[in-house]
């Protein structure tokens, strides 16, 4: 169908590296690497499509992506902050398996590189045809029917702690403390993906699309000094946010077991930044006080004494700062810087919400498939900071203050895999303050 088209077009993959390349309607993708593929593409009402099955080859792939349904969809909601999904392909090849987003023309399929564990005694060998993914699994290296599918798919839309303080057993007095958040049209969604091989991890992130709509500006801060009255003292900033879930199931033989079986692979991507607008809050005798935007809005942010997430990731980078008590003290004071790529500067985690793992749970995937709340706890939404004409966004967190005795500032970054094999520390910034070990 297409050979004539491309005797008439040329190509510049160059240029469509980080650009949408279409051809009547068709977007084209030059994949470079080896092994079958399979192209999803996750839909408003929840569900996941199969666009295309195939085997790398010469020449490009063509696939129709229905991206129209989303266009309709968010024509709904002018208020909200929106980005597109790009499509998610899943591939194997001699060399194992591997996850990319479809963002520009040219993607290298360049599968995860995965450790291997010490292996039992009695390990069965892999079946003809299938090929080692990390010492338990293998995973079948000729395209097959039905070899990769859709376990679960879940829209959720809840809220949840992008950004957050506590302060413990009143180890600090005159504090000054500042949050500041700014999303717009140069924040990037990304899938971040997460896989459990049987006690060895794996998590990545593959670059989306960048939002599009109305911005999000909110500043919490306290305009004096303030003095924790409680043993424990915290305040999150929570937003409402939509985002897909979704857990494929790749076939696999298990070779510890010796059976055949499903490796789940659960991914997330925010679509859909619902609390907008310019929000400043101040702290106050009577606690978080609004000064500037509306706090009885349908999707207000607001401030919180408790977190809204599921929980902190596991295996994560937990980093600790000795901050003596000798006067006073900024004990942290850190801000995005916006760039082309994935960095620990541009960009930030967020932990994933309860109702994601209740719809989860609610439709038996975690009974089912018990590694798949193996990978919830590694999971996360991912934000990127990229550079962009005319705008800017990003974060603002300080936090100053006099120790009352000699502590410890507590935060997280999550080591992420990106598409080069480089690993980038994403911070995230739900910061304990404590005197504890």
């Amino acid at each position: 169908m297409f050979s004539g088209t491309l005797a008439m077009v040329a190509i510049n993959w160059t240029t469509g590296e980080n650009s949408e390349i279409k051809i009547f309607g068709y977007n084209v993708y030059n994949f470079q690497g080896s092994g079958h593929y399979a192209i999803f593409y996750p839909l408003p009402n929840g569900t996941v499509k199969l666009l295309k099955t195939g085997t790398v080859g010469r020449l490009p792939v063509f696939v129709k992506v229905p991206k129209e349904v989303w266009l309709r969809e968010y024509s709904k909601n002018p208020t909200a902050l929106k980005a597109l999904p790009t499509p998610l392909v899943m591939f194997v090849n001699d060399n194992g398996i591997g996850v990319e987003s479809l963002h520009g023309g040219r993607i290298a399929l360049k599968p995860f590189r995965i450790s291997n564990k010490m292996e039992p005694l009695n390990v069965r060998p892999c079946p003809s045809g299938y090929v080692p993914v990390g010492s338990r699994y293998c995973v079948p290296k000729d395209s097959t029917s039905n070899w990769v599918d859709v376990i679960a798919s879940k829209t959720v839309t809840e809220p949840i702690s992008f950004l957050g303080l506590e302060v413990d057993n009143r180890v600090l007095r005159d504090l000054v403390f500042t949050m500041w958040l700014f999303l717009g049209e140069s924040t990037y969604s990304y899938w971040t993906v997460g896989i459990d091989l049987g006690g060895i991890e794996v998590r990545s992130a593959k670059v989306g699309e960048n939002f599009e709509g109305k911005t999000l500006d909110i500043e919490y801060s306290t305009p004096g000094t303030i003095n924790p009255s409680n043993p424990t003292w915290s305040r999150y900033l929570n937003l409402h946010i939509k985002y897909q879930i979704v857990v494929f199931g790749l076939l696999a033989y298990d070779r510890y077991m010796g059976k055949f079986t499903k490796i789940p692979i659960t991914a997330t991507y925010p679509l859909e930044i619902l609390s907008t607008g310019k929000y400043t809050i101040h702290e106050t005798q009577n606690g978080p006080t609004y000064v500037e935007g509306n706090p009885n809005g349908l999707f207000s942010p607001w401030i919180s004494s408790q977190p809204q997430y599921y929980k902190i990731p596991s295996n994560v980078n937990l980093e600790r700062k000795y901050v003596p008590a000798v006067g006073r003290r900024t004990l942290i004071d850190r801000r995005s810087i916006a760039y082309w790529w994935l960095s620990s500067s541009s960009s930030i985690s967020i932990p994933i919400g309860p109702l994601a793992v209740s719809e989860l749970e609610e439709a038996g995937v975690l009974s089912e498939y018990p590694n798949v709340l193996k990978e919830l706890d590694i999971v996360f939404i991912t934000l990127g900071f990229h550079t962009a004409s005319n705008e800017v966004s990003g974060f603002h967190y300080f936090l100053s203050a006099i120790p009352q005795r000699d502590c410890s500032v507590l935060f997280y970054n999550i080591t992420l895999r990106t598409q080069d094999y480089q690993h980038v520390g994403v911070p995230m910034l739900l910061v304990t303050v404590t005197d504890e070990n």
